[in-house]
């Protein structure tokens, strides 16, 4: 429906060209979409941390679409600026459109030429209105009917990824009760929403839908799950099968609660490369604006983070290959490298703030690659030899489950028994986990990750990771699918603690992150049982071992659902204000 390419300029400045699915006459029209320069942003970081406290005043006191409209939104004369450029450039005047946020205006202008359009074509366009956007104007976005861009990264071949044989204990009704969950607890509350999202191929089958309800789930209502763009996936990519197993997972733990699958953007490019990133940037800041959000948002796709992928060009060259050739390659890799820069995860982390802030929970999956890898080792020669040579010298997190504004869910599996979890591994790589190069640690995190860092033996050396960055995973689940199974039984799970908290007349969690440690630390193994067998290094001869309480590899451990819904779903663990003062240092 929206976006395709992109390209990089300034670290938060970016140019893109797009796909978009309706609306628009091909032979003569397009659309441009302005990213305005949002306001107030460190007044945001602060509201963000005191709405997720639960030892502040302000906790759980979301804000309203008007409120952080108010807050971050472009000044009049930002907008009245930005509406004459686009003016200028041939928009329609009856087509201009302010989004809620007042964080971006569209507009619809005249198609200048005939026949389809290459994207270098649409490049030097936008590399034209780079030159000439105004100061209010962050970046640019160009959106297109597919029919007349001509994708040249839709040629690229697709893998579509098979799944190792988990055999028959990990069924829906297994998995609930090695959490101790009824298999018959359904929603209640109409008001419950939960979502899935995902760009290129990213959808589900109605008919897998359909006989994974016949042979795990008898309960699941199909009539809750619903796509919300007109895109609802193809077979043949490797999101396809992800928005499956996304679609699954929710549905069957967020039982009965409405589910919105959700691909904003069909480009080929979106699928393995860079054009994701700002496919996420582009969903991510649209769905902030909305007037209805989900309470809780699941997120299985990303990638290593930029800064990774960064790193891994740098040392090549000291290696004697040139970062440009180097970079080349990882855009030739599968889901490696899928994000532009450090500013435009930066921007993305801006728009989970806002989504935290109105009351969403959003979670993402730590990854399938330990902490050295996306996925698993390189492939293709002497480049791919030399870059598993620099993975497994360094720990190399992975976005945006890196992002301190998320919750991050690692994999489990279970050793003999559905008593005996331990972390997950396989497909030659296993749970994500590590430390952010690029974000720092949040002040709930310091204390028990300190503690980690000082008493457990055979970590990785000090030079190879960043001990003050933003630790993850935070929490795990069974993910012998990888954790894009576990990340959506998370927030399915959540999603039922929502609907108790809804029906009960209390307020959504949002970005429970805060709480979640606390309770993880206060009370061990009521709501998460820990995990202490395994390790991140994967194929490499060094990683973050796992142990009691937190570590690296599964967090705090899998969930234990009468500690969740003793702890999350009512807040009679929360003190009161005036008994937190001498704990809330422990908060950001």
């Amino acid at each position: 429906l929206k976006m395709a390419n992109f390209l990089r300029w300034t670290p938060c400045l970016y140019l893109a060209t797009a796909t978009v699915a309706a609306g628009f006459d091909p032979s003569v029209e397009y659309e441009l979409v302005a990213h305005l320069r949002q306001r107030n942003l460190d007044r945001l970081e602060t509201l963000f941390w005191e709405i997720s406290d639960p030892h502040h005043e302000r906790y759980l006191q979301h804000l309203t679409l008007e409120e952080t409209a108010s807050l971050i939104g472009a000044a009049d004369e930002d907008l009245e600026e930005a509406k004459s450029w686009l003016l200028s450039l041939g928009a329609r005047p009856g087509s201009l459109h302010v989004s809620s946020l007042r964080d971006t205006v569209s507009a619809t202008v005249l198609h200048p030429a005939d026949g389809l359009l290459s994207e270098h074509q649409i490049r030097d366009q936008l590399r034209s209105l780079k030159r000439r956007q105004p100061r209010s104007v962050d970046f640019v976005l160009r959106r297109d009917r597919a029919d007349i861009v001509d994708i040249d990264s839709a040629k690229r071949p697709k893998l579509q990824l098979g799944k190792e044989d988990t055999g028959a204990d990990y069924t829906i009704s297994n998995i609930k009760g090695a959490y101790g969950m009824a298999t018959d607890l359904q929603a209640t509350n109409d008001d419950t929403l939960q979502m899935v999202w995902g760009p290129g191929t990213f959808g589900y089958s109605k008919m897998q839908l359909a006989a994974h309800k016949a042979m795990q789930c008898p309960l699941l209502n199909m009539n809750k799950v619903k796509f919300d763009t007109d895109n609802h996936g193809e077979g043949g990519g490797d999101n396809y099968g992800e928005g499956n197993l996304d679609t699954k997972m929710i549905a069957s733990f967020g039982l009965n609660v409405s589910t919105l699958v959700s691909n904003t953007n069909t480009s080929a490019s979106t699928e393995e490369g860079s054009g994701f990133g700002q496919a996420l940037l582009d969903f991510i800041t649209e769905l902030s604006s909305r007037k209805v959000i989900p309470q809780v948002l699941s997120m299985s796709l990303g990638s290593l983070a930029s800064a990774s992928c960064d790193m891994l060009c740098r040392e090549a060259a000291k290696k004697g290959h040139s970062e440009a050739d180097c970079n080349d390659f990882l855009q030739q890799q599968r889901q490696v490298c899928m994000f532009l820069s450090e500013g435009q995860t930066e921007r993305i982390n801006v728009a989970f703030k806002v989504l935290g802030a109105r009351g969403v929970s959003i979670f993402g999956s730590s990854g399938d690659g330990g902490s050295h890898f996306s996925f698993g080792r390189f492939e293709g020669g002497e480049m791919a030899d030399v870059l598993n040579e620099i993975a497994c010298e360094f720990q190399m997190p992975v976005f945006p489950t890196s992002s301190p504004y998320i919750v991050s869910v690692g994999g489990t599996m279970w050793s003999g028994s559905s008593s005996h979890p331990v972390t997950w591994a396989g497909f030659g790589g296993g749970s994500g986990g590590g430390f952010s190069w690029q974000f720092p640690m949040p002040k709930h995190q310091t204390r028990v990750v300190e503690a980690y860092l000082a008493k457990t033996s055979g970590l990785p050396p000090l030079s190879s990771f960043n001990n003050s960055g933003r630790a993850y995973p935070d929490i795990s689940a069974v993910g012998v699918q990888g954790t894009s199974q576990s990340c959506p039984i998370m927030a399915g799970l959540f999603s039922m603690v929502t609907d108790q908290r809804l029906s009960a007349g209390l307020p959504p969690l949002g970005f429970l992150a805060p709480r979640l440690w606390q309770i993880a630390e206060h009370y061990p193994n009521e709501a998460f049982e820990e995990v202490t067998e395994g390790n991140s290094k994967t194929s490499c001869d060094n990683g973050f071992p796992s142990t009691k309480g937190w570590d690296p590899n599964t967090g705090w451990g899998r969930p234990v659902w009468s500690g969740i819904v003793k702890h999350f779903a009512s807040d009679s663990s929360i003190k009161p204000v005036e008994e937190r003062a001498e704990r809330a240092v422990y908060y950001v």
